[in-house]
């Protein structure tokens, strides 16, 4: 059974703007360190999302880093919006991966809208970095 060996939390209330249909970071982790050379990284996300107008789907995603240019942790998969343009939703993300020969981790939390020609905003922002090991 994997040992819990370091957790990394990042939370914050302030919405952060989803520009029509661009991937955009919402929350990123911070450094988390590493305290072996092999581990396990548990990594999970979540924001509320006020969708913009004419969003069908949003693309809830994990990358290394802080930037959407960061390899992508798993795989992001479309999810329906289910209520009209401006409403909130829940969205979220928990992916594990292997990391080796690091001295630490940080990763991003990412949304992009599909068809949107309005803005979106997400709040209650959190992410969460798990280091396993053992």
């Amino acid at each position: 059974m994997p040992e819990l060996e370091e957790v990394g939390i990042n939370y914050s209330a302030a919405a952060v703007t989803l520009v029509t249909t661009a991937e955009t970071v919402v929350i990123s982790s911070g450094r988390v360190p590493v305290p072996r050379q092999t581990c396990q990284v548990l990594i999970r996300a979540q924001c509320v999302l006020a969708t913009g107008a004419g969003t069908t789907t949003v693309t809830p995603r994990i990358r290394r880093g802080t930037t959407t240019a960061g390899t992508e942790v798993g795989v992001g998969i479309a999810q329906e919006v289910k209520a009209a343009a401006g409403s909130k939703e829940l969205f979220a993300e928990t992916v594990m991966e292997e990391r080796q020969n690091v001295d630490s981790v940080e990763y991003s939390f990412t949304l992009a809208q599909a068809s949107a020609s309005g803005n979106g905003a997400a709040a209650q922002l959190s992410i969460q970095v798990e280091i396993l090991g053992g």
